[in-house]
């Protein structure tokens, strides 16, 4: 049995144990139905509570939450309140009429929280209400909070942040949990508790957890406690099934609220403490695997995270714990979709924080985002990537023609930023037969950070599975390059890409592009960011889908597989999947060259899926053309063919 040492490099015990969910300004876009709420925490609409209702003829506020309407002031507008601005506003408990939610409209909510949130109206037309929201992390309202004491918003394991709801969600006895609300406890900075003798605490700074399940209380320990986030680590005797929580602090207690304990629900930790992405992954001597620094087929890797289950040999408090072999909690780890060999699986030295030591398949297809998902029973946990390759060393990634190498350096670059372009000629096959065919160039500054996340991405012969509100690329509307005039040359002659805007170019082919085989060749005159380049993508005939009607609908306990005949040489097929539910929408990814001519996609991946009506995407892609230009990070070019289709998750 492979045991991580005393002695081992802690592996900055820091990070791996508490990748807390940050507390920054949140911003994003949602749109409410007719007869639904908005939590103005998380920025999700559901079926029942949150902050405001919109009934289809007014807004309320609910709860303690408070609005406040500024007028059709417009996005500008919208753009320039900041946080201090929002002390001053009149919030009441006065609905908002339809009549004046009209696009270009900007009102604030004062939340149950007593945070501050700024939300700009972009569309309102047959019942719904589109909204662009800004939640101010650092601005709430002191005598709200004290008023109304603690409040929980949402309990989440410590490394997945599956939100309640989804159907891989649960806390497990033993595990490492997260409960974020307002006024948990004193606004100093969180400050992580030791496990040494005599163990975490189970009541730090005035505040205390309980939880009640079956008529069970038990008290959980706290890593450390802020006044808008605390961790704690379920024991071990807390029984499973449906409860309740609640937090103590200064005396004053918040209301119970659901807690779910199941079995087993393993949340693995992400090296940018999302749930999602690169993954964290070490090997015996404690070195976190990295684009640089590859996994090996054949390897044993130790996995960490929190969730495998009850160990009640151990107390949850104290550091060193024993480490027992689980082996009564039923486990599977899949990496790059092949079930591995699992060497260990149990707490390490730490309360809560769990150990899978497993074995690299020797036949996994390597990349530099090999996907990795555990499952016990039919709970999946999150899905991260791992970067394998068969000499360890840089990892390579055919499909975008990168290796680890590059993508470092272009994750590493010193100003944070990444000038970035990509050119398209492609053609989308709607589900309802209908043909469109276009080229387009999109040139933006991303964060160099995104190249390293593995956000939303597996490699070839993976697949992976994408939460609502997990992973965050930059938005590049935002960023936009100037690329100068973009002429584009195919069989049916020069076609001059119209500019949308900045750093967005697009035009329509005069007919489909599988109609018109051949070579396409992009040319820019260069503009104000980045300098003129030539491109050339050789386009043929596209894949062809050979089991449509077994897409129609797809049981998520027995996987589906996609096959299909032909495809572009050397390419590659990408097959998206997407469902929605009331907090959003859950999206897999998978991954093959053309030759594959299938994709399988496991139970473990599909199993994170809610039921319901949902869309597939097909993609067959050329082989990727590299673009080299003065002012340009990385380019890349190539021929798209976009087949949808309509399917049923079960």
């Amino acid at each position: 049995m492979i045991l991580r040492s005393a002695n081992c490099k802690a592996i900055a015990v820091f990070a791996i144990l508490l990748p807390a969910a940050a507390w920054a300004d949140q911003s994003g876009t949602v749109t409410l139905a007719t007869n639904s709420y908005l939590n103005l925490n998380t920025g999700a609409a559901s079926a029942a509570g949150g902050d405001i209702l919109w009934t289809g003829v007014e807004l309320l506020p609910q709860g303690r939450a408070g609005l406040y309407n500024l007028g059709r002031y417009g996005a500008r507008a919208f753009k320039s309140i900041q946080a201090r601005h929002a002390s001053s506003a009149r919030f009441s408990s006065a609905p908002i009429p339809a009549g004046t939610l009209v696009p270009g409209d900007v009102f604030g909510v004062r939340t149950n929280s007593g945070h501050f949130v700024k939300l700009l109206v972009t569309a309102a037309a047959s019942g719904s209400l589109s909204l662009q929201y800004t939640i101010f992390s650092n601005a709430s309202s002191p005598a709200i909070v004290s008023a109304i004491g603690p409040l929980v918003t949402e309990i989440q394991n410590n490394y997945s942040y599956i939100l309640p709801g989804l159907p891989n969600y649960g806390i497990a006895p033993g595990s490492i949990f997260v409960i974020i609300g307002s006024g948990l406890s004193t606004s100093d900075p969180p400050v992580l508790q030791s496990s040494g003798a005599p163990g975490l605490p189970k009541t730090l700074n005035q505040t205390s957890v309980s939880v009640t399940v079956n008529g069970v209380t038990t008290t959980p320990a706290l890593y450390y406690t802020s006044a808008n986030q605390l961790a704690a680590v379920l024991p071990s005797t807390t029984p499973i099934g449906a409860g309740t929580l609640s937090v103590t602090y200064n005396n004053q207690t918040s209301g119970a609220v659901p807690i779910q304990v199941v079995p087993s629900a393993i949340g693995l930790d992400t090296l940018y403490g999302t749930g999602n992405g690169a993954g964290v992954a070490t090997d015996n001597n404690g070195n976190v695997f990295s684009l640089t620094n590859s996994a090996m087929p054949g390897q044993t890797v130790i996995l960490w995270g929190s969730g495998i289950g009850a160990d009640t040999s151990n107390n949850d408090t104290t550091y060193p714990q024993t480490q027992n072999n689980l082996t009564n909690v039923p486990l599977q780890v899949f990496i790059g979709g092949i079930s591995a060999n699992i060497v260990y699986r149990g707490r390490s030295q730490y309360p809560g924080l769990d150990q899978i030591n497993v074995t690299i398949p020797s036949n996994v297809t390597p990349g530099c985002y090999v996907s990795v998902v555990a499952q016990s029973g039919s709970v999946v946990s999150n899905a991260v990537t791992l970067p394998v390759s068969p000499n360890g060393g840089p990892c390579s990634d055919p499909a975008i023609g990168l290796n680890g190498g590059t993508l470092q350096a272009l994750a590493n670059k010193a100003n944070g930023s990444a000038n970035s372009l990509a050119v398209l000629v492609n053609q989308v096959v709607e589900a309802s037969g209908k043909i469109s065919s276009s080229g387009f160039a999109l040139a933006a500054v991303l964060n160099s950070s995104d190249y390293g996340k593995g956000y939303e991405y597996a490699s070839q012969g993976s697949c992976t599975i994408v939460p609502p509100g997990q992973g965050s690329f930059t938005n590049l509307a935002q960023n936009p390059l100037d690329a100068g005039a973009i002429q584009m040359t195919g069989p049916n002659g020069q076609l001059s890409l119209a500019e949308q805007g900045i750093g967005f170019y697009e035009s329509d082919l005069p007919t489909a592009l599988s109609s018109a085989p051949g070579t396409y060749t992009f040319t820019a005159s260069g503009g104000a960011n980045i300098g003129g380049f030539k491109v050339s993508v050789n386009v043929q005939s596209p894949l062809s889908i050979t089991n449509r009607s077994a897409l129609a609908a797809i049981n998520r306990s027995q996987g589906t597989t996609l096959t299909w005949s032909g495809g572009f040489p050397n390419g590659d097929v990408q097959f998206e999947g997407a469902v929605g539910n009331q907090l959003g929408t859950v999206r897999f990814y998978c991954h093959a060259p053309s030759s594959a001519g299938q994709i399988t996609v496991p139970p473990s991946i599909l199993l994170a899926l809610p039921a319901g009506g949902g869309t597939l995407d097909i993609t067959n892609t050329t082989a990727v053309q590299s673009i080299s230009a003065p002012g340009l990070d990385l380019g890349l070019a190539g021929g798209a063919v976009i087949f949808g289709l309509d399917t049923t998750f079960k």
